[in-house]
């Protein structure tokens, strides 16, 4: 059963990381149709193929034949290009502060924002600093309180127009601010839409805001104080936002660079063989799990937390060899790491219940694999794992 239980976590973990990229993709790896496949299947197309005289089989067949022996031509330059690409993006994911400053756009500001925001001394003139040193930050802080359902009025009727960051901290009020702000911070290091990862955004952040929402609420399980836990599961995820955000645009640049290269040579054929190729879900996934819990760990450590520090719980995740609750516990990891694995680890079954790619029978031993118990699933039925609870100042 031991192995049973591993190797049944090992391959949902793979289709949870296909899901964040593909939903489509998911349901075909976990054995199902998709609904445009199904639709296939029914259509006067597919009643016609089932009727093809013999003659029109053979000619299939041929043309079956040709279409292999292209795309392990293509599998072949995929291989070859990826083996270059690779090399180029380990070096990449370990130079964190060009990470910081370029792919996140932060700076030391931000860790001593979080840090400032916790601590009882905390005013909003402290606040105002930091965040006018990340502009990002201030306008979505602006954006936020100028959403219809904030809108206040004077006392003759007019609109009330909040301009100052100090006037929008003000109307938030610190309480609201410790929820609102790493929430914020999360949404601005989400990778950016591409057309190669139709579902990455929108699925990473539910991941992501689900974790936090989750660790908050099993972070007294642990010993560990609420905002510790809410900050440390919407923080886990920027490894796997960082990697797919320096893969899609070091893809990009090799791939330019290749086809000029190929085309200088006069070798037009392999620089069409370059042209047809696209950013690879199988390639990610691989990077994901050999990087994302180390890049991780480097980024938060990097914003030098004091107040806010959850570090140990990043740098126990990328320290585990073996995604299984009885590794974590067999080698006494710091209670931060037992609460962001079992919090990312019942996102995670969530996620795929939610789209249908685990059965009830599975599903339990995937929990049981990530340590969640039956105490722990009522602990967590009533929680709002996609939304926040923020108590407006002027609105209480």
């Amino acid at each position: 059963m031991k192995q049973s239980v591993s190797q049944l976590a090992s391959a949902f973990n793979d289709r949870f990381l296909q899901l964040l990229i593909s939903l489509d993709e998911a349901i075909v790896l976990s054995g199902k149709k998709t609904a445009q496949m199904k639709i296939f299947e029914d259509s006067e197309q597919q009643d016609a193929r089932r009727e093809l005289l013999m003659v029109e089989e053979i000619a299939n067949r041929k043309r079956e034949i040709e279409a292999d022996a292209e795309m392990t031509h293509h599998l072949k330059i995929e291989a070859q290009f990826h083996q270059r690409l690779l090399v180029d993006i380990e070096e990449r994911l370990q130079d964190t502060d060009n990470i910081l400053s370029s792919i996140l756009n932060v700076n030391e500001h931000l860790g001593k924002l979080l840090d400032v925001l916790y601590t009882e001394a905390c005013t909003l003139s402290k606040l105002v600093d930091h965040i006018d040193a990340l502009p990002w930050l201030q306008r979505a802080i602006l954006q936020f309180v100028k959403q219809p359902k904030y809108r206040r009025v004077d006392a003759k009727g007019h609109a009330v127009i909040i301009s100052t960051t100090k006037a929008a901290l003000s109307f938030i009020g610190i309480e609201s601010l410790r929820q609102l702000v790493p929430v914020l911070v999360s949404k601005h290091v989400m990778p950016p839409n591409s057309e190669f990862t139709p579902d990455l955004q929108r699925h990473l952040w539910l991941y992501t805001i689900g974790t936090g929402n989750v660790a908050r609420e099993l972070s007294k399980e642990f010993g560990v104080k609420p905002h510790l836990g809410f900050n440390l599961g919407l923080l886990a995820s920027i490894g796997h936002s960082v990697v797919a955000t320096i893969y899609l645009k070091a893809f990009d640049i090799q791939l330019r660079e290749e086809i000029i290269d190929a085309k200088n040579n006069n070798n037009h054929v392999l620089a069409q063989s370059i042209a047809k190729l696209t950013p690879s879900h199988k390639y990610i996934r691989s990077l994901w799990k050999m990087h994302a819990a180390k890049v991780a760990y480097s980024i938060i450590a990097a914003l030098k937390l004091r107040w806010l520090n959850i570090t140990p719980g990043v740098a126990g995740i990328a320290s585990i060899k073996e995604i299984s609750y009885k590794y974590v516990e067999k080698h006494n990891l710091h209670p931060l790491a037992k609460l962001l694995f079992k919090s990312a680890g019942y996102m995670q079954f969530k996620l795929m219940q939610k789209n249908q790619l685990m059965s009830k029978e599975a599903s339990m031993l995937y929990l049981r694999n990530f340590g969640i118990a039956a105490s722990d699933l009522s602990n967590l039925r009533n929680v709002n794992l996609t939304g926040l609870e923020l108590k407006i100042a002027q609105n209480a």
